[in-house]
């Protein structure tokens, strides 16, 4: 049964949490992607991943949650600790199957956790679900929010200095290759402690990107590149078509593939860039193995006429058709 909580029970959990009422604020703004560490952001996000650390996953599958992260074994009071089992169980029973992005309730409740304040006033959720993340709150406030907001900020930090540096270009070169204008409006990137187990995703229409600070794969100039992968989901229709009509005029269906051709522009042109400035850099399509992991039959392809579409030697169509006519 949905609870409905009268404002008074709303104050006093708002009171609980200890801070004062009042909603997000960013931490960095480049190139209108407005940067957060938002509180109600990481708990969502820490209870999804603290469900699938219970969980059992058979061999051979995949979680959908990252890894807990070191230090995430805390001493809690039997009080913080039965509420704080309860909110798991009920992520582990309602939501934990369900993936961050391509479940269209989960999408629901991150947008909905976007800019509130601490009585998630104007929250477009049931009352049961606003309960659980309240009284889950103080408990995550008070063991594990201080480092992970401290770690949030850092890896935010860093990565905006880089993309300060370097987003005059790369985001030139990458609308020139979408066909597209940069973002007019701002772009909300949450910075979580933990979350999705590729470590960083996008939902569109708003653009929303979420990335995992503890993923050490985004460490470095890498931070810099996965920002502008995830904004190129915004940005990269115009380039997804002509592979997905290229590919179906050649009676082929490999929905994964725009995703491999956004990897490779998205890294090559950071790579490139970084270049001009005498840093060396590898793509993180190389440098975590993904390529050969998941798209080997992809590379050969890809290296030739997608790289040939980004140093300007092909058009978008050509590249398109060369592509699909080479692909399994």
């Amino acid at each position: 049964m949905i609870r409905r909580l009268s404002a008074l029970a709303i104050l006093a959990f708002a009171l609980q949490i200890g801070t004062a009422l009042a909603s997000d604020t960013p931490v960095a703004e480049v190139s209108n992607l407005r940067i957060y560490s938002s509180f109600w952001q990481n708990l969502h996000h820490f209870l999804y991943a603290s469900a699938w650390a219970g969980r059992a996953v058979p061999p051979g599958a995949r979680p959908l949650a990252m890894s807990l992260p070191p230090g995430s074994d805390v001493s809690m009071t039997p009080g913080e600790k039965a509420t704080w089992d309860k909110a798991v169980a009920v992520y582990d029973r309602e939501f934990a199957a369900k993936d961050l992005l391509f479940d269209p309730g989960m999408t629901m409740i991150k947008l909905g956790l976007s800019d509130r304040d601490d009585a998630l006033t104007d929250a477009p959720f049931d009352d049961e679900l606003k309960l659980l993340l309240m009284s889950a709150a103080p408990i995550y406030r008070k063991y594990w929010w201080p480092a992970h907001d401290v770690a949030n900020r850092a890896w935010i930090e860093d990565a905006a200095r880089g993309m300060r540096k370097y987003a005059p270009a790369i985001i030139g070169r990458l609308t020139t290759l979408y066909g597209v204008r940069w973002f007019a409006t701002t772009v909300r990137v949450d910075v979580v402690r933990v979350g999705k187990s590729q470590g960083a995703y996008t939902s569109d229409n708003p653009t929303h990107i979420v990335v995992a600070s503890a993923d050490g794969s985004y460490g470095q100039w890498s931070s810099v590149e996965m920002l502008f992968h995830e904004s190129s989901h915004g940005l990269i229709q115009k380039v997804s078509a002509a592979v997905d009509g290229a590919l179906a005029a050649t009676k082929k269906r490999r929905s994964d593939l725009w995703h491999v051709v956004l990897f490779y522009i998205a890294g090559e042109v950071t790579k490139q860039e970084l270049a001009n400035d005498g840093v060396q850099y590898k793509p993180y399509l190389y440098a975590t193995g993904l390529f050969e992991r998941a798209w080997s039959q992809f590379r050969g392809p890809v290296e030739q006429y997608v790289q040939a579409y980004v140093d300007g030697r092909t058009t978008l169509d050509q590249m398109a058709a060369n592509l699909a006519a080479a692909v399994p």
